[in-house]
């Protein structure tokens, strides 16, 4: 079993609730470790100042993500 720690350049950049939801998903298995890191890699760079809920909410919904656990979808074509 592994969690996710912050690092210094994320510290102070997601509130409280965004983190934590990211924390669930990823402790529920509706989030794998790569997908993780890709949305916090994608919060980071196209947010600026605070990361809320409604912005990683967003992150997830752009990337084909299902919150219910279906995953995320992986280029697939629309």
């Amino acid at each position: 079993m592994t969690f996710r720690v912050m690092g210094p350049h994320e510290w102070g950049r997601f509130a409280p609730e965004a983190w934590g939801h990211l924390l669930r998903l990823s402790d529920s298995g509706a989030l794998n470790g790569p997908e993780l890191e890709q949305v916090i890699e994608r919060a980071l760079t196209h947010f600026d100042g605070r990361i809320a809920l409604d912005d990683v909410r967003s992150i997830l919904e752009g990337a084909g993500f299902d919150e219910s656990g279906a995953g995320m979808d992986q280029g697939r074509g629309h």
